[in-house]
């Protein structure tokens, strides 16, 4: 479940973004993807077609997290995106994008962290 927008926890300043045009399917602020080798953010809903921008690095975000059983996030850990997933994950598999600067329960769908989505893989 994505989370409904973007919820930066730092200036704009301590962002960086990339502008996207012509997305192929419809995208919900505050969903996560990748572009290319790179992991963002959206930063608003984009109809099919239309112009939108991605948060790809942020000093502070809360970001979606995969929520259910056994699916906790310690303070610290490094945080995991895999493509197609809902949100990130506190245990190895995917895409190194992170790490959580709080703990996050196994029932909460974002996580507060220091976020950077051009981490190579």
């Amino acid at each position: 479940m994505a989370i409904t927008g973007i919820q930066l926890r730092c200036g704009t300043a301590q962002t960086k973004s990339m502008d996207l045009t012509a997305i192929a399917a419809e995208v919900v602020a505050g969903a996560m993807d990748f572009i290319g080798d790179t992991i963002g953010v959206y930063y608003a809903t984009v109809a099919a077609g239309g112009k939108g921008a991605m948060c790809i690095a942020a000093d502070k975000i809360l970001l979606p997290k995969i929520a259910g059983s056994g699916l906790t996030i310690a303070q610290g850990a490094k945080l995991y995106f895999t493509d197609g997933q809902a949100g990130v994950r506190g245990t190895a598999g995917g895409t190194l994008c992170g790490r959580a600067l709080k703990a996050a329960a196994a029932d909460d769908d974002t996580v507060l962290a220091v976020f950077n989505g051009e981490v190579a893989a």
